[in-house]
């Protein structure tokens, strides 16, 4: 991530999606173990953690924040 000078004017104008799983029927254990490798990794990088959704029983996609407040998704 990269600070840029001028400071946040409006919402986000994009919503970006990482996603680190396939998109096809992939083992549901699988996908939650590649996005909750992901998560640490954007963290270091400077990312927090907004919020998990689940499905069912099973971590679905995990909302983030960058340093200058912009959402994205891991999934």
């Amino acid at each position: 991530f990269l600070r840029v000078p001028e400071g946040k004017t409006a919402k986000n104008r994009m919503h970006i999606d990482i996603r680190v799983a396939g998109k096809g029927p992939e083992d549901m254990a699988q996908r939650e173990r590649l996005i909750r490798a992901k998560v640490p990794e954007l963290v270091a990088a400077g990312a927090v953690v907004v919020r998990q959704e689940s499905y069912g029983d099973v971590l679905g996609h995990v909302v983030m924040r960058d340093p200058e407040s912009n959402e994205f998704c891991v999934a």
